[in-house]
């Protein structure tokens, strides 16, 4: 082997401290990286710890609830007499707030869920601003079992009533 000159003893001097630099660049970068990713997964995982610490807290009030609702909620009898009970109920609540219902009044599939079966209806009504908030305010009262679960609002034409098409759901627990 020759001994090497000047110039290639600078160029590989050059060569290492490039490799050197650029194997540096590259690792920080991961370790940066790598270090980025496990803050993220300390910050959920602490953000988890305590919504669990807050669950813990209010077992007893969700047990209380759970409880309640267990007791309260009505038992699912017919599908298709709880699909007629459901709607007509609707209708009669939103008649009885004088609002207008249309012929767009249909009774959707029953849904079975471990949490128990939803009733689902749907209805188009027309009115004003006042009588459709009164009819859903009593209609989504925590003793009734109903929810809306689907929502949309426009004004009429003469701009002095509402067109609001709903669905609605009433919970029954399984059983006779």
């Amino acid at each position: 082997m020759r001994p090497k000159t000047k110039n290639e003893q600078v160029l590989l001097a050059i060569l290492v401290a490039l490799l050197f630099a650029s194997g540096n660049f590259y690792g920080y970068r991961w370790l940066a990286q790598k270090q980025s990713s496990l803050d993220l997964t300390r910050s959920e995982l602490q953000a988890d710890q305590v919504e669990a610490e807050v669950d813990l807290q209010q077992s007893d009030s969700w047990a209380t609830c759970q409880a309640w609702i267990r007791d309260h909620e009505p038992s699912l009898g017919d599908e298709g007499s709880a699909k007629g009970q459901v709607l007509e109920y609707v209708v009669k609540g939103a008649r009885d707030n004088k609002l207008e219902v249309t012929d767009q009044q249909t009774m959707n599939e029953v849904e079975h869920g471990a949490a128990g079966t939803r009733v689902n209806v749907s209805v188009k009504v027309k009115g004003s601003m006042e009588g459709l908030v009164n009819w859903l305010t009593a209609l989504q009262k925590p003793d009734q079992f109903y929810a809306v679960s689907s929502f949309s609002l426009q004004a009429d034409q003469d701009q002095k009533s509402m067109i609001c098409t709903l669905r609605i759901a009433r919970y029954f627990k399984d059983g006779s």
